[in-house]
């Protein structure tokens, strides 16, 4: 019997110490007897595994929390309140108001009095219908809240005329109040109720078997919804909520990704759910300062690496802005945007007078509690300390920062604000703003930020506004935060959450179950 050739190659290549010489190819479904060639049926594919779904669609929830729309806690609890309750507009994902239970709005001559009409066809999960003392009652308990007393702020009162409709009055003129009236709407006497009764699709089921959320076969928009049952799973925290996801005890987690920057393990799928808060630089604007400047504060905004920095130091967890309202609005004007290349940051150094003289040592102060904050301080440091400036970043514990910072002890500082969605920028940048720690005050500046309030053009007035702040640049916009989904792996189909919650749309879900 003659030997099989490759086994007398591999012994002439050991007596001989050749080179390796090229076996003759065979194919994998041949075999060599001694003799020739032994074909074989080639062998079937292994079909592909299937995935494993879950039994049932479960979130986690705080058990001894209220589930109470305008005093829970934001995320865990907020996820499960918002399929309890609706709000009168809800925003969708460009941040445009979309009525839910309001029907139409109308203004007054003043623009002082906005009259809200709802549906007649909304009810609660009751069966009572809604009501203008409803919703009217909703927002004042709202606008004397924690969580959006600072959105409503500018509401003077809200009560129900004798025609059913709800007569919301305002101190000043605003037009972007309907993106400000994403408020859950709750019946009138069940405040006080661990859960109060709501409109939303899902109605809250507690016994002896666990907490769970049942679809509400009497909701008035009459949509099929992608599940049936929800069932609630107790997180004692934020971390143990992280760990009932990764461990499969429930199936959607909506999480900060910079708050929590090993979110998950195990196999899991990010949907970016937007959001308005905006992550700039502020600037020290006092007279003695170097960026009293507004030259110098436009050059340093334009010279900030954006796409880079959110790229490579936060990445892709934020969306690059160089205006203060997010990139999604339509109210962003995008052709305004100029990108400058680090040359012509150089040359606009030179041109304002910062090429020559003695070394200008500027510090940029960021709280070092938050860690991709810091990261960014020192990316932008990096980056803008050019020619004769030298940027030191000072990262403070959070009490000694904000005492810096109510000190005016700083020439920049690295700065995060939840923005209203009518993106009322006044106290950011008005003169005396709360949040204006800068200093910056300009009487133009400030008859602008009314006139966008007050305009029913608001597509117009936003883009004079942003063209007025490029140039004056009171702060430097750098990104707008993204909340992150958490799904298992091909779990949910359709998911596309707004900057109002995460279940946004989701009659349109297809949600993957084992049975």
């Amino acid at each position: 019997m003659r030997r099989p050739r490759a086994l007398l190659l591999a012994l002439l290549l050991l007596l001989t110490g050749c080179a390796a010489l090229a076996e003759p190819e065979v194919a994998p479904e041949e075999e060599w007897d001694g003799y020739g060639m032994i074909e074989e049926e080639p062998e079937e594919p292994e079909p592909a595994p299937e995935p494993a779904y879950p039994a049932a669609f479960s979130l986690v929830y705080q058990k001894d929390q209220t589930l109470d729309p305008v005093n829970c806690g934001e995320g865990i609890q907020e996820d499960v309140a918002s399929l309890l309750y609706e709000p009168l507009f809800r925003l969708d994902g460009q941040f445009n108001p979309v009525p839910v239970l309001c029907e139409s709005y109308a203004w007054d001559e003043t623009g002082l009095v906005c009259t809200l009409t709802l549906r007649q066809d909304a009810a609660f999960q009751d069966g009572t219908p809604l009501t203008a003392a409803d919703a009217a009652a909703s927002i004042q308990r709202a606008a004397a809240s924690a969580r959006y007393g600072y959105r409503l702020r500018g509401v003077a009162s809200a009560a129900a005329n004798r025609a059913g409709q709800v007569v919301v009055t305002l101190y000043a003129p605003n037009q972007g109040l309907p993106a400000l009236l994403d408020i859950p709407i709750v019946k009138r006497g069940t405040e006080n109720l661990p859960a109060p009764t709501g409109t939303g699709p899902y109605v809250l089921v507690t016994g002896g078997e666990g907490d769970y959320l049942l679809a509400n076969e009497e909701w008035w928009q009459h949509k099929a919804l992608p599940v049936t049952t929800i069932p609630l799973v107790h997180a004692k925290d934020r971390d143990n909520a992280l760990y009932l996801f990764s461990s499969h005890r429930a199936e959607l987690l909506t999480v900060d990704p910079m708050d929590n920057p090993s979110s998950a393990t195990g196999q899991s799928q990010r949907t970016d759910r937007p959001t308005a808060i905006l992550q700039f630089i502020g600037f020290n604007t006092a007279a003695d300062r170097l960026f009293a400047s507004p030259a110098l504060r436009a050059i340093f905004s334009q010279g900030i690496p954006r796409e880079t920095l959110v790229d490579a130091q936060l990445a892709k967890l934020a969306l690059a802005a160089q205006f203060p309202i997010s990139p999604l609005s339509a109210l962003y004007p995008a052709d305004l945007e100029r990108d400058c290349t680090g040359e012509e940051t150089l040359e606009a150094l030179r041109a304002a007078g910062q090429g020559t003289g003695e070394v200008k040592e500027l510090s940029l102060l960021v709280n070092q509690e938050d860690s991709f904050r810091v990261t960014s301080a020192q990316f932008i440091a990096e980056s803008l300390s050019v020619l004769n400036w030298r940027i030191t970043v000072r990262a403070l514990p959070w009490e000694e920062y904000t005492a810096a910072l109510a000190a005016g002890d700083f020439d920049l500082y690295f700065g995060e604000v939840r923005l209203t969605a009518d993106w009322d920028l006044r106290d950011l940048v008005g003169t005396g703003g709360a949040l204006n720690y800068g200093g910056y005050t300009n009487a133009s500046t400030d008859l602008i930020l009314a006139g966008f309030a007050a305009a029913a053009d608001r597509q117009a007035a936003a883009r004079q506004l942003m063209a007025h702040l490029q140039a004056a640049a009171p702060i430097a916009p750098i990104c707008f935060k993204n909340y992150a989904v958490l799904t298992h792996a091909g779990v949910v189909e359709g998911l596309s959450p707004s900057p109002s919650t995460t279940f946004y749309g989701m009659e349109e879900w297809t949600v993957h179950l084992s049975q």
